[in-house]
């Protein structure tokens, strides 16, 4: 992970620009740099700048969040290889079968994208996603759900909410936070999660996905978090595990393998990643390029006779390994899919917070808004 800009320790009452790395190399004496706060302005106790309500909209498919999607909503398709001309794309079954989403993923409704945010809530202290088919706990309370990374588990594992059949309260994953995440707020949270004091300030939110470095015993032991309390809250950074933060809690199904293959080729150069619906092109754009030429860019490129546009943050964000092999964490994606992304440069996202844009980095996954330029992988 990158230091703060001034060299400073992470502290859960500030955030600063450019979020947390994990070097290329794990094992270099390079990749020991410390936990930092979230991009943008620092944690508040208001819910003011949300959008109100996402009550309405296309909920897109209703996959299982926590498990595979059925048989028959996995399109069918060869798999995926890489762009060298070599063979199929093996499974990533195993290790990151937590890091990617089940599901289609969200987007602000003020983003006019697919799968605008849409929730239902159920009466009963709980919220389900529609768009996810996640069921979350509706408000954080800070007396009791300020805890450590080590407690966090037991506080979800007995948690007395409801929750569907077949589904247990968990810890969210990185990806199932990011999943609730409205970056086009300063609240960064959207319709029932709103309220009096809610998205309560002054700390982040954990989630269960440890650092990767962290399994080395001499490295800093963080775990990913989320900014729910304000400054346009996607920040997906590290805390230190002894930090006390919120935790929101989560119902999902047990997760399954991820299904093979995760990606089908669909024609010469992209993909179609099964879970999320997403199409992909499996080549980046290597040239640095503006929020605004990037989205003429991906608009104009015709790849195979298709309309292609620039993703939203958290579309990006879905193809992050946050599991990576730990001897060459840097790029975190599927390497034989997406074998030209880079290892430590940003790619931009159609996204933004007011006139800022958003833009995603695969050295770990971290994202930052204020990025003037990045490199560009479209997608439809």
């Amino acid at each position: 992970m990158s230091p703060t800009p001034d060299g400073g320790p992470y502290t859960s009452s500030s955030a600063s620009d450019g979020g947390d790395s994990m070097s290329e190399d794990a094992t270099s004496s390079g990749a020991s740099g410390g936990p930092t706060g979230g991009t943008g302005s620092g944690p508040n106790s208001s819910g003011a700048g949300s959008n109100g309500s996402s009550s309405g909209g296309d909920s897109g498919s209703g996959a299982d969040s926590g498990s595979s999607a059925s048989d028959a909503s996995i399109p069918s398709g060869p798999p995926a290889s890489g762009t060298d001309g070599g063979g199929a794309c093996p499974s990533l079954a195993g290790a990151a079968d937590h890091a990617y989403p089940r599901w289609p993923m969200p987007n602000p409704p003020a983003a006019n994208l697919p799968n605008p945010f849409s929730y239902t809530d159920l009466g009963n202290g709980t919220v389900r996603d529609e768009v996810t088919q996640l069921v979350w706990q509706k408000t954080i309370d800070k007396g009791t759900q300020a805890l450590t990374w080590a407690d966090a588990p037991a506080y979800c594992g007995s948690l007395a909410l409801p929750a569907p059949a077949g589904y247990a309260w968990h810890v969210p994953t990185r990806i199932q936070a990011l999943s609730l995440v409205d970056y086009t707020t300063l609240a960064a949270l959207d319709g029932p999660f709103l309220g009096s004091g809610q998205p309560p300030g002054g700390m982040y939110t954990w989630t269960s996905t440890p650092w990767v470095v962290s399994q080395i015993a001499t490295k800093p032991q963080d775990a990913w978090m989320v900014n729910f309390g304000g400054g346009a809250g996607l920040t997906s950074n590290a805390a230190s595990q002894s930090s006390v933060e919120y935790v929101r809690c989560v119902a999902s199904p047990s997760v399954t393998p991820l299904p093979y293959p995760h990606y089908v080729e669909v024609g010469p150069g992209e993909v179609r990643d099964v879970l999320t619906g997403l199409v992909w092109v499996q080549a980046s754009h290597l040239t640095l390029l503006s929020q605004t030429d990037a989205i003429a860019y991906c608009a104009s490129l015709g790849l195979n006779g298709h309309t292609w546009r620039l993703p939203s943050v958290n579309e990006l964000s879905s193809l992050v390994d946050d599991n990576p092999p730990i001897a060459k964490v840097s790029p975190a994606i599927d390497r034989c899919v997406f074998p030209d992304t880079s290892p430590n440069t940003y790619y931009m996202s159609s996204s933004t917070v007011g006139t800022t844009p958003w833009a995603l980095n695969y050295e770990d996954g971290f994202d930052s808004h204020g990025q003037t330029a990045g490199y560009v992988r479209c997608v439809r």
